[in-house]
């Protein structure tokens, strides 16, 4: 999959307007119940999101893992299913939803953790941007 990085800053640029909307929202109208919905959409959808994306731009070479897309759709879907689940929460229901969808993140994060560490490092690249291997190794 290609253009991770730009793709993982839109969505959660995309959450971060949704998260800011329910905010302004239970501000205006005393929903405060809502809390835990804003600060999953804040979290989850913006900063997670975004904290991946900068990851794949700044080790760019992750991108061309075949599980890279499947890291992608991990995220994406489980980060979805928490916020639907939360919300089903706020309103009475059950966790099943959320549960599921925070199973998809963790996996996700795993998988991310495995393509950094077999991809950025075993390439022969230092696990921080700009800095030569041999300066590691010091």
């Amino acid at each position: 999959m290609r253009n991770l990085s730009r793709t993982y800053m839109l969505v959660a640029l995309l959450w971060l307007l949704a998260g800011m909307a329910v905010g302004l929202w239970m501000g205006a109208t005393d929903a405060l119940q809502y809390r835990p919905l804003h600060v999953t959409m804040m979290m989850l959808g913006f900063v997670l999101l975004a904290v991946y994306g900068a990851i794949y731009r700044l080790w760019a070479e992750l991108e061309g893992s075949r599980l890279a897309a499947l890291q992608f759709w991990l995220s994406m879907v489980g980060v979805l299913l928490m916020n639907i689940g939360t919300l089903i929460q706020v309103r009475g229901g059950g966790i099943v939803v959320d549960g599921t969808g925070a199973v998809l993140v963790f996996c996700g994060a795993v998988l991310l953790v495995f393509l950094f560490v077999t991809t950025a490092i075993k390439a022969g690249g230092s696990p921080l941007p700009g800095v030569a291997r041999a300066a590691q190794t010091r």
